[in-house]
């Protein structure tokens, strides 16, 4: 089984994307973050020393957020309400948590550490042994034929439960007036159509980097 990532250059850091106003893929810029703010928060009466964020948008609302390390990705558009923001955050700060992908609606509330993560592209290896274990790259915008203009999708190669390599690609899409997630799986789509998707600047890739598994 080839890998995902052959002729593709990973980062040994994280490249997380600054969209500037002239950007296509941005549905509506008065949701974009004007500015993410970190601050130490109250755990405890008293008792203060968690890491937590607040997210300005540019028309002036605010979001709180429990995931850290926070980074602005991009936008899906959605029905009747605010678009979808993507982010990469942690869901802690100076602890064993990988970077993550989150997609969440500035009408959604606070993000708390329950709010679903996703995999953060790249190759993955074991904390035990350093063997790769999974690779994914992960695309936003319109990146699977037949599906509409809002979608995040992730083509994974693992063997994080298993002994034999397997392909899956995880979709998450904006339908209406919420999300819809589903795992395909077979077979699993070619990674080809959505790369020509990224050339004709329809759909993104979030670029990749490498990572140690949580223990």
């Amino acid at each position: 089984m080839k890998s995902l990532f052959r002729g593709v250059q990973l980062l040994a850091l994280p490249v997380l994307l600054a969209a500037c106003s002239s950007d296509p893929l941005i549905v509506d810029r008065s949701w974009m973050p004007r500015q993410i703010v970190g601050h130490i928060g109250q755990v405890d009466d008293g008792i203060y020393g968690e890491k937590r964020a607040t997210i300005v948008f540019r028309n002036g609302a605010e979001i709180r957020s429990d995931v850290v390390d926070l980074r602005f990705i991009g936008q899906l558009a959605a029905r009747d309400k605010p678009p979808y923001i993507v982010f990469a955050g942690r869901r802690c700060h100076d602890c064993e948590s990988n970077l993550s992908i989150y997609v969440h609606s500035p009408t959604g509330g606070r993000m708390t550490k329950r709010t679903k993560r996703y995999r953060y592209p790249g190759r993955l290896y074991s904390h035990v042994n350093g063997q790769l274990i999974e690779e994914t790259r992960t695309f936003f915008g319109e990146c699977l034929p037949g599906r509409g203009p809002a979608t995040v999708v992730w083509f994974v190669r693992t063997r994080r439960d298993t002994l034999e390599w397997r392909e899956l690609v995880i979709l998450v899409e904006s339908l209406g007036g919420g999300l819809n997630e589903e795992t395909l799986n077979d077979p699993a789509p070619s990674i080809e159509p959505t790369l020509t998707l990224v050339e004709r600047e329809r759909c993104r890739e979030i670029p990749g980097r490498q990572m140690s598994s949580e223990p």
